[in-house]
């Protein structure tokens, strides 16, 4: 039963532990389910991005071999890593990466019509998409097949392009996140009533806060860590894939010495 005890002037409301012995597992289920789904969330986006760094890099490796066009191919690179950038773009903030996205594709397009054209786009990743293809195919090559083959990557970039659209699109429900919320915080707020009684039995009164103190500090900081893990292109450095992207296809294409240069000078 619940009861008051007085103590120093003031009522400290005594509660069984019962309840929260039942209720404990079916909070521990909601911690655990929201945590995995939250992970695979952002294993999922992690992987995609993978995939699109891979296969970003294998398009420009086979420009290089079966093309002889040395400034075709570095053109070609360019729009790979546009492609890359834009899908970046999509997934990020507007406020946080618009002004960003716009000079670094100008700083790599200087004048070129290109850049213009993708920016200027309702859906910049479908038209950075197609132009992807569109370069590709003008590229000179001897062996047809060769481009057929290349092609598939492209297919590839587009699957996990989706992937991450997917995921940035369909968050997960609010209703899950505030019912966990209100039962972990209603929760914590009531364990220091229901550890009073065995504290002060063994004369260590003074330890409830601390005791609950250090639970909730782990407890929410589970659920802070789904709530982290729910939005992974929040957290990913995608800026980091993108210019690890573009500096692998400039050396495949040996343009990183004159970038370096450039850059020195």
């Amino acid at each position: 039963d619940v009861t008051s005890l007085p103590i120093n002037n003031f009522w400290l409301i005594s509660l069984p532990t019962l309840p929260f012995t039942l209720s404990s597992p079916a909070l521990g289920l909601l911690l655990v389910f929201r945590t995995n789904a939250a992970y695979t969330r952002w294993i999922t986006g992690r992987d995609a991005w993978a995939r699109i760094s891979t296969h970003g890099k294998n398009l420009v490796r086979m420009a290089s071999i079966f093309s002889s066009d040395a400034d075709a191919v570095e053109d070609f690179s360019k729009v790979v890593w546009l492609y890359c950038r834009t899908v970046m773009n999509k997934l990020s903030s507007p406020d946080e990466d618009e002004e960003v996205y716009q000079e670094q594709v100008r700083e790599i397009f200087e004048d070129s019509p290109i850049a213009e054209k993708i920016m200027s786009s309702p859906d910049r990743a479908i038209s950075a998409w197609k132009e992807l293809s569109i370069q590709l195919h003008s590229l000179p090559a001897s062996d047809p097949k060769a481009l057929i083959e290349t092609d598939k990557s492209i297919i590839i970039l587009g699957e996990c392009t989706s992937t991450c659209e997917k995921i940035y699109s369909s968050p997960v429900p609010l209703v899950y996140t505030r019912h966990t919320a209100r039962f972990l915080t209603l929760w914590i707020l009531l364990l220091p009533c229901a550890l009073w009684s065995s504290f002060t039995s063994v004369g260590t009164a003074w330890a409830v806060v601390p005791a609950c103190g250090v639970m909730a500090f782990f407890l929410f900081g589970v659920d802070e860590l789904a709530m982290q893990l729910e939005e992974p292109f929040s957290i990913l450095p995608m800026q980091v894939f993108c210019d690890q992207i573009l500096e692998s296809n400039q050396v495949m294409v040996g343009t990183e010495d004159i970038t370096r240069e450039n850059e020195e000078n």
